[in-house]
């Protein structure tokens, strides 16, 4: 073998041993990032979280304990019926539907003693699992009323309890512990009014101004129609009211 070959040979065998060495250690850092980025992944237990869904004799409940808020899900009946978790006992219109609001307040106050988080979701909204985990995993342990939806000023002159009030959007809303501790559910207003209007009154006037109102992130949530590359999925096919 010519010199030069011999002494050229250790030099690329040393090499080749550096440069799979250097692959090795990419390999296992990548599958430490993966693995640490599953780890990392809030794990929301039944028992933290409630979704509460009112109904009616058009709600597709089949597709909701089909999807991954099934876990989570309580519905909000007229009446006691199949897949009925809580009910009012009396029938609810869309003029009327802040009775319904008041009674499942009155209710998950009385029942969900240890439930760390509450989500009002319409019937036909449908929202990101990982966005939620996301806001259990900041608020969790908070001792200031947590609120969370896309809110309005609520300006009724005719009701002191209402005016002055924010109000989240009715398809979704989200609050915690602290907040369903000091909402007043028997606030005194006159007429009809809308629910999610109601709901955000008893906030107002139950747990004052030290609420931590935050935000939505509406791209989180569908409400109406769902789209995503090959999906489009009308969620409201039939009119509820």
């Amino acid at each position: 073998m010519p010199p030069l070959l011999r002494a050229t040979i250790p030099r690329y065998i040393a090499i080749f041993v550096i440069t799979v060495a250097i692959l090795c250690v990419l390999l296992i850092f990548h599958q430490g990032q993966s693995l640490s980025s599953e780890t990392d992944r809030v794990t929301i237990e039944p028992r933290s979280l409630a979704i509460i869904m009112p109904t009616n004799n058009n709600t597709d409940i089949e597709f909701y304990k089909n999807m991954w808020v099934a876990d989570y899900l309580y519905t909000v009946c007229d009446y006691p019926g199949l897949d009925c978790s809580m009910s009012c006992n009396q029938p609810s219109t869309w003029a009327t539907l802040y009775k319904k609001t008041r009674c499942f307040t009155k209710e998950i106050k009385k029942r969900f003693r240890s439930t760390e988080f509450f989500i009002k979701m319409d019937d036909d909204t449908f929202v990101d699992r990982e966005y939620i985990e996301k806001l259990v995993d900041l608020y969790a342990g908070s001792k200031k009323p947590v609120y969370i939806s896309d809110f309005i000023l609520n300006l009724d002159y005719r009701n002191r309890a209402l005016n002055g009030s924010y109000y989240g959007n009715g398809k979704f809303y989200m609050f915690n512990r602290p907040l369903l501790d000091c909402i007043d559910p028997n606030i005194w207003f006159w007429g009809d009014r809308n629910e999610d209007a109601v709901f955000g009154a008893m906030v107002h006037n139950g747990c004052g101004p030290d609420v931590e109102k935050i935000k939505e992130d509406n791209s989180k949530i569908w409400h109406k129609r769902y789209t995503s590359k090959n999906k489009h999925i009308n969620l409201s096919a039939i009119s509820n009211y």
